[in-house]
């Protein structure tokens, strides 16, 4: 089993300042914008919420430190990783510490609850992590954009490499709404390729474990062992995996393996492997740009949770100044049909339709521990899908769906609040 402890070292590494991109403001007094900044500081995905707050809390020095009118400040919540939890704190955030936005997570199923009380709440809501596919589709709301790729677009990199190792797949799903999400998705694509699934364990979420999962797909004839799941969870399969001696038998594959994990798990016994990469540090000069300020003061390789953190909060801040309020409703419209630099080969925009960024996406193969000594990242990139097809359009089925939950919701007006304007 890995320990979380040695993985968070060079997570919580503190930044500096790097250039951000340009904005304008509007006209108005100066004002002090409050962002609630709410992510799973302890629970499953506490080790991604450190490496997305080190990338957050760089942008907005680098925010702050350029002349204009409008200032940022963080107030933190932690959820716990858990739904629940996460309602609380939002509420805590917008009721007692009177943020004005929120921005964060890393759970699907904690962004899953955002919607309706963002809409209960008259709050505007940046989610950065979280990719369960309905929560910018059937789940959509009003109020609420999503700065991380969806399954659907991460999926869409990987469908064919993994068809191509094998068409009988044994399933390992975290049971939470990240996992049924991914399940979903890749169990359709298997099904579409006229593929066979041989084994489905569902498993809770945090389970280290995964001895007596690994032993029944051994004991079938899959060709592939497919991992729905992700953090820490996705870390441990993996592992554990080797440790079997599965690689002589089946092919490993998952919609989530993170790119901190270059000490938990032996890349040489799964190079490689496939998975989804939300963004590399050499994907374009931009990115190399971003990567060299960031590596002056990150203890350690560069991930995309640096980028999520660094980029997502960049966006947020860029769009409150260029909005020049805070008001949930015209801040939302000025996040519709928003394209910026975020280091990628070309441009993302947060779409009005379904309130998704579409950017470009990839395919990441594991390299070997010689190759990521050289290059301090942990996979190569055999495939991208760019930003104009990502997201599917607005025609997708669950374009349509966002559009149809969107129209059906009420926001309430925000009690005792009035909007800051700059």
């Amino acid at each position: 089993m890995i320990s979380r402890r040695s993985l968070l070292a060079g997570g919580a590494a503190a930044a500096a300042a790097a250039a951000a991109p340009r904005f304008t403001l509007a006209a108005g007094p100066a004002a002090t914008v409050k962002i609630g900044f709410i992510d799973s500081y302890s629970g499953v995905f506490s080790d991604i919420a450190a490496i997305h707050k080190v990338g957050a809390e760089l942008a907005l020095a680098d925010m702050n430190a350029k002349s204009g009118r409008a200032k940022f400040e963080f107030a933190y919540a932690d959820d716990a990783s858990k739904p629940a939890v996460a309602t609380t704190e939002a509420r805590r955030l917008v009721g007692q510490e009177n943020v004005d936005v929120l921005f964060g997570l890393t759970s699907s199923a904690n962004g899953l609850v955002m919607t309706s009380l963002c809409n209960e709440l008259g709050v505007f809501m940046l989610e950065l992590g979280p990719q369960d596919s309905s929560i910018t589709g059937s789940k959509a709301g009003k109020l609420v954009y999503r700065f991380s790729p969806n399954n659907h677009m991460a999926l869409r990199t990987l469908a064919t490499r993994v068809l191509a190792l094998g068409k009988k797949w044994y399933f390992i799903q975290a049971d939470y709404a990240f996992g049924k999400d991914a399940y979903t998705e890749l169990s359709a694509i298997l099904a579409r390729a006229g593929g066979t699934e041989i084994g489905h364990d569902v498993v809770k979420l945090g389970t280290s474990d995964f001895s007596s999962n690994l032993t029944k797909a051994r004991n079938s004839d899959a060709d592939v062992l497919m991992l729905a799941n992700s953090g820490l969870d996705a870390a441990n399969a993996c592992k554990q995996f080797v440790d079997f001696g599965l690689g002589k038998k089946l092919k490993l594959a998952g919609i989530n393996l993170e790119d901190f994990y270059y000490k938990a798990v032996s890349l040489d016994s799964i190079v490689g492997t496939t998975f989804p990469v939300a963004w590399s540090p050499t994907c374009c000069d931009e990115a190399r740009k971003l990567t060299a300020r960031l590596k002056k003061s990150v203890n350690g390789p560069i991930s995309w949770r640096h980028y999520f953190g660094y980029v997502g909060a960049t966006s947020l801040m860029q769009r409150i100044a260029g909005a020049g309020t805070t008001d949930a409703q015209k801040l939302a419209t000025a996040f519709e049909n928003y394209s910026f630099d975020a280091y990628k080969p070309s441009k993302s925009t947060f779409e009005g339709y379904d309130h998704q960024l579409s950017q470009d996406v990839f395919a990441g193969s594991v390299v070997s521990s010689k190759t990521f000594a050289k290059t301090q990242f942990m996979f190569e990139i055999v495939g991208e899908v760019a930003a104009s097809d990502s997201d599917g359009g607005p025609n997708s089925p669950w374009a349509r769906d966002a559009k149809t939950a969107m129209a059906a919701e009420t926001i309430a007006s925000r009690p005792n609040y009035t909007p800051k304007t700059f």
